[in-house]
């Protein structure tokens, strides 16, 4: 081979953006690209001659012989260092041309959305089974018991309401991670804080939590109401749910930038949202996860209380369409707070 096609094929190795590798029939190394080096895990002073220094694993070498043998290109998917490869390897007359892509992106998206759907169908299974159930043993009774009829009524809506939740945060969710425009309007944080707070007044009764709201007079942001209402509903209803009997919430609404403030926010001044429990808290290695979707620290505690389990996940990312972040800090035994912090009005 003359060094002119030779040098050809070095500049067109070089100038594929996958990996790619080039080798001889006979298992001569003729190029290798840098993305090929990073992605094989080779570093850039590895002499590299023969085919056993770049097929640094067993399939890679079988795939290469295969083709060799019957020329016919093959691919394939395989891990390596910590990356979900593929592979595609095929003839070039009497060479062999490897190009290697990184799909560990891709690979976890497709995980993530396998781990969605099974998840969901799971969660839905529960409430439609109870109400095929219920909805059953009505029928037999209302005749036979009719003194049982009110309670399976309250419980049919029960389930009825609870399936209803979660196709509502199933909606809520899908809409936020697809991350479209958000219309933005002047609100009141201060006063919308106050209106969910009574609006689960009753449910606080029931769990006997006591909340106390900490807020200015007024406090306007820019923001959708509708997001930063479920921002406020999640956070509560789950320190209120995860408290124990004569435990309290505490929910504090301040200026990031003027701390105690009593009046308002200074124009372009950052927002912060407390809301603090005394409930059974959260071990620190799960402080990590509880954003995840589904994802419950105590999952037989949870389908008691009849959460959905989306809650936290539809928090993080309606606080991140607005431009803020959310962190928790919480003590097993001791209780929990979930700080969020958005622009004020005039800085989103």
């Amino acid at each position: 081979m003359t060094a002119k096609p030779r040098s050809r094929r070095l500049e067109l190795v070089e100038s594929i953006a996958q990996g790619a590798v080039l080798l001889t029939a006979d298992g001569d190394v003729m190029a290798v690209n840098q993305t090929a080096r990073r992605l094989l895990g080779l570093a850039a002073e590895d002499r590299i001659r023969k085919a056993a220094d770049v097929l640094v694993l067993p399939v890679l070498a079988d795939a290469v012989e295969e083709v060799t043998d019957s020329g016919e290109a093959v691919s394939l998917d395989t891990d390596h260092l910590g990356a979900r490869l593929r592979v595609s390897v095929s003839m070039i007359r009497d060479e062999v041309l490897l190009l290697i892509t990184d799909r560990t992106g891709e690979h976890r998206v497709d995980q993530l959305r396998r781990d969605f759907v099974a998840n969901t169908s799971h969660e839905l299974k529960t409430p439609v089974a109870s109400i095929q159930t219920l909805a059953e043993a009505l029928s037999v009774v209302v005749e036979d018991q009719p003194e049982r009829v009110p309670e399976l009524i309250r419980r049919l809506n029960k389930e009825a309401g609870r399936l209803s939740a979660l196709v509502h945060d199933l909606l809520d969710l899908r809409r936020l991670e697809e991350g479209g425009p958000m219309e933005r309007a002047p609100l009141d944080l201060a006063e919308l804080v106050r209106r969910v707070v009574a609006a689960q007044y009753d449910r606080a009764e029931r769990h006997e939590v006591e909340v106390t709201v900490h807020a200015p007079t007024e406090l306007l942001i820019e923001g959708s109401h509708r997001d930063l209402e479920l921002i406020v509903q999640n956070l509560l209803a789950n320190a209120i749910t995860y408290n124990e009997p004569g435990g309290s919430v505490r929910i504090e609404v301040s200026s990031g930038t003027a701390p105690g403030a009593q009046e308002g926010v200074e124009p372009g001044g950052d927002v912060q949202l407390a809301v603090i429990d005394t409930g059974i808290g959260l071990p620190e290695g799960e402080l990590d996860r509880i954003f995840e979707r589904f994802y419950r620290v105590d999952a037989a505690r949870s389908r008691t209380t009849g959460g959905t389990g989306l809650g936290l996940s539809i928090v993080r990312h309606a606080v991140e369409q607005h431009g803020g972040t959310v962190a928790v800090a919480s003590v097993v035994g001791e209780g929990t707070r979930f700080t969020v912090q958005l622009p004020g009005a005039g800085n989103s």
